[in-house]
């Protein structure tokens, strides 16, 4: 149980590793464990990081740094999918546009 534990935290820490890495590489592929993986870390340091950085910014500051990170890694995964990258403006549309994103990339 624990070498599964220890297992997992590293396939998800190599998955954030590579996240920032690649941070501008807009080509290749990114797996769909990995883009899960990045976006649970991400949303536990937003959530433990975000009232920080609202007192001291008055704004998500990290938000702005995975700006890049993510569309990269979201272009990737949507070239993985076989859609091309234009399709992430889908993510304009409110609601609908999140549900049709979800399911493709999830």
């Amino acid at each position: 149980m624990i070498r599964k534990t220890f297992y997992i935290l590293n396939n998800i820490y190599c998955a954030y590793k590579e996240y920032w890495l690649r941070a501008t590489d807009f080509t290749g592929k990114t797996t769909l464990a990995d883009w899960w993986s990045v976006q649970l870390v991400n949303f536990i340091i937003s959530i433990i990081f975000a009232p920080i950085f609202f007192k001291i910014f008055d704004f998500n500051i990290y938000a702005i740094f995975c700006f890049l990170p993510q569309l990269s890694m979201n272009i990737r995964r949507l070239r993985d999918f076989g859609k091309n990258w234009k399709w992430i403006f889908i993510n304009f549309v409110p609601v609908i546009g999140w549900i049709i994103w979800f399911i493709w990339i999830g």
